[in-house]
């Protein structure tokens, strides 16, 4: 074989043809080990840099170590998504279905009930609602309290939990000042997701089932179950926070639960009747339906996976799946976006016209 030098010597344009090659391969080996440093940074991003204590409340101190996550959370704060039957915003409910005052005559609900805003309202919608009264006159206990702050692990720890719910309301707001967020469902030392509040964990021992046998997927829902369901206040003092399901998830065996247990929500102002009023039973909808079944979470359709900088992570941006499509629908659905929205809509409209009926009819 001829030496490089003769080669190139007969013909030069193979010394230009090696040069390029050699320049091209050089900027790839760059851009290569450019991106494994940057890559090893973003994993560094992800570690723990500023320890956490056990109830560190503040979300803001947990976004020193998880800015993405942070930032996404701080969206909750948007109000401006409407879809057709629901949305960010504060509705006035009574003013939209004043059926619903007569219905809850009596209850605190006929006073004050308006849509939900995102997670990072809770502290300030529960301090200004009419429900609970003002510093004054109190008429709710501590309990009210257990799904709308960081601070109510802390606090349960410090005083018991059974203290905790039959305190009152009034009495907790000095502790309460930081809204629902990252403790509520992470391990400060591991950032697996965990369970804080006890009435999850009993409800679920009285079914024979423990908490730490639960898969991660199954975590990815059973920390939204925290607070997302059909719940109680057990006994005229105590006010302990109970989920009926010992017969399970469906509205008849809540119903046979609290029949057995002879529970009523209040007696009817107008009628005298002895009335039961369902929460918001999110979770239990979500069991009876075909997502659990096919194991879909409730994080995968509401808190979506997304992809930034190189790094895939939950999106904490907490919200209707209908205005997230993308990322949320069609990891599994394949139609176009307006025929989802379509069919969604049709069975809204058709819940929502049955709805109506009822109330109508109660009232």
């Amino acid at each position: 074989m001829k030496p490089i030098q003769e080669i190139i010597k007969k013909k030069p344009w193979v010394g230009w043809v090696l040069f390029l090659v050699t320049v091209i391969v050089v900027f790839l080996i760059g851009l290569f080990a450019s991106s494994i440093v940057e890559r090893r940074g973003e994993s560094f991003a992800l570690q723990v840099i500023k320890p956490l204590p056990d109830w560190e409340p503040r979300n803001e101190v947990w976004g020193e170590n998880f800015p993405r996550q942070y930032e996404t959370y701080r969206q909750t704060l948007d109000t401006t998504f409407a879809s057709k039957h629901g949305g960010s915003a504060m509705i006035d409910y009574l003013e939209k279905y004043p059926d619903l005052i007569i219905m809850w005559a009596g209850n605190a609900f006929s006073k004050d009930y308006s849509q939900g805003r995102g997670h990072a309202y809770a502290v300030k919608d529960i301090r200004n609602t009419l429900r609970t009264g003002d510093n004054k006159i109190s008429p709710q206990p501590g309990t009210c309290w257990s799904c709308k702050s960081t601070d109510v692990p802390r606090v349960m720890n410090n005083m018991g939990v059974a203290n905790f719910y039959k305190s009152k309301w009034k009495d907790l707001g000095a502790e309460i000042v930081n809204p629902i967020g990252c403790q509520d469902c992470h391990d400060p030392k591991t950032m697996d997701l965990r369970i804080t509040r006890p009435a999850l964990i009993e409800a679920f021992q009285r079914q024979g089932k423990d908490i730490k046998n639960f898969t991660h997927n199954e975590m990815r829902s059973l920390v939204c179950a925290q607070c997302h369901v059909e719940y109680y206040f057990k006994g005229k003092e105590e006010k302990y926070l109970t989920f009926p399901w010992d017969k399970g998830f469906s509205a008849d065996d809540m119903e046979k639960y609290y029949d057995e247990a002879e529970f009523t929500d209040w007696t009817h102002q107008l009628s005298k009747a002895p009335m039961l009023k369902a929460q918001h039973p999110d979770f239990e909808l979500y069991m009876t339906g075909i997502h659990a079944k096919r194991g879909v979470s409730c994080a995968d359709c509401h808190m979506p996976y997304k992809t930034e900088g190189g790094v895939k992570f939950t999106d904490h941006h907490i919200q209707s799946p209908l205005n997230n499509i993308e990322n949320s629908c069609f990891v599994c659905h394949r139609e176009k976006t307006q025929a989802l929205l379509d069919d969604v809509y049709m069975r809204q409209d058709k819940i929502e016209e049955l709805r109506h009926l009822a109330e109508r009819a109660l009232a």
